[in-house]
């Protein structure tokens, strides 16, 4: 069974923009304040592109330029790859995998409302991984409960990780018949 789970349930609503007019200058300080690594930048609001840290190297530091030697419209990623807030996680992942890309902003109509990272996704797949250790843990405390005369009815070996019909108790570890063999 496949769970999908919508961008917007994970995503950061909080995006920091800047003006396409504004000078490099004035973007490096704006990443700076708000410890950001990218900022989206805008034209009369709609989102139009995006400026990251590696832009900053790789546009202008290793070029030997001076920050007012270039526009935030040079220097900024356009066009803007962009989420719908309902695009699935999993989904996303593969996006972003393929484009080789860590950030993406959630654009509704035309008008930013979030953007989720490499970072954000990480933390979710971390979490849920946290989240089936506790289910296979209270899995495995129901199926002791069911236990008779030291066997298990079903359940996860836990040498080789396949579910088993007779599990038994060994040592402290719930094992199938193939895993107590050896």
């Amino acid at each position: 069974m496949e769970v999908k789970m919508p961008v917007k349930e994970i995503m950061t609503r909080n995006v920091v923009t800047i003006d396409i007019k504004c000078d490099v200058q004035q973007l490096a300080k704006k990443m700076l304040t708000y410890k950001v690594g990218s900022v989206i930048i805008t034209d009369r609001k709609q989102p139009v592109g995006i400026v990251t840290e590696r832009d900053i190297v790789k546009k202008i530091v290793s070029k030997n330029l001076r920050p007012d030697d270039i526009s935030i419209k040079e220097l900024m990623t356009t066009p803007l790859i962009s989420i719908s807030s309902t695009d699935d996680v999993t989904e996303t992942m593969h996006k972003m995998v393929k484009l080789e890309i860590r950030r993406l902003p959630v654009v509704e109509n035309g008008r930013l409302i979030g953007i989720i990272t490499d970072t954000d996704l990480l933390a979710v797949s971390a979490e849920m991984g946290s989240i089936f250790s506790d289910l296979i843990k209270m899995h495995r405390e129901k199926i002791f409960s069911m236990e008779t005369e030291g066997r298990v009815f079903k359940g996860i070996c836990e040498d080789c990780g396949y579910i088993s019909d007779n599990l038994l108790e060994v040592e402290g570890k719930l094992l199938c018949e193939s895993c107590r063999e050896t």
